[in-house]
């Protein structure tokens, strides 16, 4: 096996052990990183991989040994058709096509108790056994999904007309949002033939010129809409999770209706491309409030913003949604959400710089005591503040995003010549920690204020720490007082 071989192994072995959506937000980012000028020669390598993982689900191989851990597979393997589908946040408005990865525990667990329980036990019991080979247990699951087509559609018929039947269902599902999630697993299930090979037929990554300009995907979505539209929806859904910018689904469906009027667009076909685009902006607008709640990576927030931005930005670019009622609406209760975040930051900006370039202080046992949450705070603030600067009427945040700037770049400013000017007065341990404060402080302006800017500093720093050595060395050779003394008295003599 040649390096480069190795090297791909050991890629895909990471990015396999890592959850889907740390997947799908790395993809999303090395998209980005691509069209850089100095994008790292192994970029491709590494999001090939990564989206390979996303797009093609590994089946159970045939050297896998049978017991617990290929019986725990089942459910995976089960489900793989839905993976281009499923997403982890809980949208305001249920999508059809997008199926919340939660859903699928409930689903299995009914499946097994009281749907198909005779089938999902004699699978189970087959993956148990060492002896039944992978494609035998491959084709075992993929035979057990088909059942399930008819097996659920009829307990989907029986809820229509039982209103007891439904709310049983409903019990056991999460309500009528749970009911509506399984009739999308259904309709994927039952369309399985002819939909996974046109997901392949279509570019795992679409950019934003094939969506507006080319033809060859409008071609193949529009053949396939015309056979089946009433699947429409789940097409949307797996094209927003393969375009690059999504928010050029608004102009693709515009295309396929013959018109790039919202209004025409939405009395049309294919008004659930633009339906899918307003979820994914409710859906990235969920995921920058997580990241900002829950993500201790101080950069998350930030990049999910930013995508949500772009987004946004995209969306009114192409499309005029003053005629379209219920997408402007759904639009807007999204920036409304995502402002009151934005404007608390950035409210907080200026004493989370202040906080975080604080000079440490030692504790008991000498030990250097860094408030690394104050600083990863700051970090996040500047980050948030830097990447509003351009999208301040996304976020509706044109006053406050100016008087933050203001506070920020005066305090980061005054602070960090401060913290680099009193380093050549001081000695140890005092400069130790006068130093992990500059230190800091040198960080945050690169973030804020650029590399070059930052590059000055660190030579003033390097001069002030040059100076300290240099007062060091003169007070270690001068004689102490008492030597001093002594001589003064010998030299009376």
């Amino acid at each position: 096996m040649t390096y480069s071989d190795q090297l791909e192994t050991k890629l895909k072995t990471y990015l396999s052990s890592l959850r889907p959506q740390a997947v799908q937000a790395l993809v999303r980012n090395l998209e980005r990183a691509k069209t850089r000028k100095d994008a790292d020669p192994n970029l491709q390598l590494v999001l090939s991989a990564a989206v390979a993982l996303l797009r093609k689900p590994q089946p159970v191989l045939t050297d896998v040994p049978g017991g617990e851990q290929r019986r725990g597979q089942i459910q995976r393997m089960f489900f793989a058709p839905l993976t281009a589908f499923l997403i982890n946040e809980t949208l305001p408005n249920r999508q059809e096509g997008r199926v919340h990865r939660g859903m699928l525990d409930r689903v299995w667990k009914w499946l097994g108790r009281d749907v198909m329980s005779a089938d999902v036990r004699m699978v189970l019991e087959q993956a148990g056994n060492a002896a039944v080979s992978g494609e035998r247990i491959d084709a075992l699951v993929q035979a057990m999904r088909s059942r399930a087509v008819e097996a659920v559609g009829e307990k989907l018929r029986q809820a229509e007309i039982s209103e007891k039947e439904h709310r049983r269902m409903a019990a056991e599902l999460g309500g009528a949002r749970g009911i509506a999630e399984l009739r999308d697993i259904q309709k994927i299930f039952a369309a399985e033939r002819w939909l996974m090979p046109f997901l392949q037929n279509i570019p795992d990554r679409i950019n934003e010129n094939r969506l507006k300009r080319d033809t060859d995907v409008l071609r193949m979505v529009g053949n396939c809409s015309a056979r089946f539209p009433d699947h429409v929806p789940v097409i949307a859904a797996a094209l927003v999770e393969r375009a690059e910018t999504p928010s050029a689904l608004c102009a693709f469906a515009g295309r396929l209706a013959g018109d790039s009027d919202a209004k025409a667009i939405a009395g049309s076909p294919f008004a659930p491309f633009v339906d899918m685009v307003m979820s994914e902006a409710e859906r990235l607008q969920i995921l920058a409030l997580d990241h900002r709640n829950h993500n201790p990576d101080p950069v998350a927030f930030s990049q999910a913003l930013s995508e949500y931005h772009t987004l946004v930005r995209g969306v009114e670019r192409d499309m005029d949604l003053s005629a379209a009622g219920k997408w402007q609406k759904q639009l807007a209760d999204t920036k409304r959400s995502i402002s009151g975040v934005v404007t608390g930051e950035l409210n907080g900006a200026h004493s989370s710089v202040r906080k975080a370039l604080q000079v440490p202080k030692f504790d008991e046992t000498g030990t250097l005591q860094v408030d690394k949450k104050a600083i990863d705070d700051a970090v996040r603030a500047l980050r948030v503040v830097n990447m509003v600067r351009n999208a301040s009427e996304t976020f509706a945040v044109n006053d406050i995003g100016k008087r933050t700037r203001q506070a920020v770049e005066q305090t980061l400013e005054i602070l960090a010549r401060s913290l680099i000017t009193d380093l050549g007065k001081l000695r140890a341990p005092q400069l130790e920690a006068q130093m992990a404060a500059a230190d800091v402080a040198i960080m945050l302006s690169e973030i804020y204020f650029g590399s070059d800017y930052a590059a000055q500093l660190r030579r003033s720093r390097q001069s002030a720490l040059a100076k300290a050595h240099a007062n060091q060395a003169g007070t270690a050779g001068a004689p102490s007082p008492e030597r001093k003394l002594v001589a003064n008295a010998l030299g009376r003599r």
